[in-house]
């Protein structure tokens, strides 16, 4: 029987995941969720730790964050606490921590199709895509479907990088980074996506041969309230500094797009896809707003 406890768990975490930024700034909107969570310690420590810590995401407080949500494991290492553990993490942009508490939730409840599904979206954004190949045979005989999307994906990604002369290692460094770049902003993912993008024709000269090999494309989507291009050069900056691969940067790129601008991306490539004679664009209000925020942008001159 679910507890009174549990339902107002829910409700809260419900009204939580539709928040979009991650700061300090929060804390009036936040309060009523942080009282309520201290109202649950009494009766339920483990519901209200776990609410003080995605209270405490949304915060920015990392290490409250982490404290909370480390209590609550403490007093109850349960499939609930473990999973909601990694949705604070991976609203923190800290990926493979996330992955780590999903995969120990996963353990807990092997024929959860909703931990199994989002632990295999999660794996690209921590550059494990051998992690893909383990678990989608899992996914396909417990959902007893044909195929997830990402089917394949280990192999593509695989073959990409032999191009480059590079190994999954050599990626996953660079999606860590990425991820903690974006851990210490206040904005919150919105959606991700990878892609394989053939850059052009092959040449005969071994450089031009490396630029024209396929390559590994992610897109990163914030919300319409944020200026991408910000996001965008604070990774950026952050990338020049890191220590990697010297060809990774051949293999790999990323972009950072508002929600608006993913989704008209994403509806072109599905009318493409299904063979569309036109290619309609969605929601004109929301693009409307994307010109504004780019309006006063300075783009670079090449």
């Amino acid at each position: 029987m679910t507890s009174q406890c549990h339902v107002e768990f829910m409700q809260a975490f419900g009204e939580l995941s539709l928040l979009s930024r991650r700061d300090i700034t929060q804390s009036i909107k936040l309060a009523r969720y942080k009282k309520k969570a201290r109202s649950m310690l009494n009766k339920d420590p483990v519901c209200g730790n776990t609410l003080l810590g995605l209270v405490a995401c949304f915060e920015h407080d990392i290490e409250a964050m982490h404290a909370c949500h480390k209590k609550a494991i403490e007093l109850s290492e349960s499939c609930f606490s473990l999973i909601h553990y990694a949705v604070s993490l991976e609203r923190s942009c800290l990926w493979n921590e996330s992955a780590k508490y999903a995969l120990l939730a996963l353990d807990l409840d092997p024929g959860n199709l909703n931990i199994l599904d989002a632990i295999i979206r999660l794996a690209p954004l921590t550059g494990r895509f051998s992690l893909l190949k383990r678990l989608l045979p899992q996914w396909r005989t417990a959902s007893g479907k044909a195929a997830h999307p990402y089917q394949g994906d280990c192999e593509r990604v695989g073959e990409i990088l032999a191009r480059h002369g590079l190994l999954e290692k050599d990626l996953k460094p660079v999606l860590a980074a990425i991820g903690d770049i974006l851990s210490q902003t206040n904005v919150t993912l919105k959606n991700f996506k990878y892609e394989t993008v053939n850059a052009g024709e092959p040449s005969q000269n071994e450089v031009s041969q490396a630029q024209a090999a396929p390559f590994l494309h992610f897109r990163f989507a914030v919300p319409d309230e944020f200026v991408a291009t910000y996001y965008e050069d604070i990774v950026d900056a952050g990338l020049s500094e890191l220590a990697c691969h010297p060809r990774l940067f051949d293999a790999f790129s990323f972009a950072v797009e508002n929600a608006a601008v993913y989704e008209l991306y994403d509806c072109m490539d599905k009318e493409i896809a299904n063979g569309a004679d036109t290619v309609r664009v969605p929601d004109p209000e929301k693009m409307k707003l994307i010109e504004e925020l780019i309006a006063d942008v300075e783009l670079p001159a090449w």
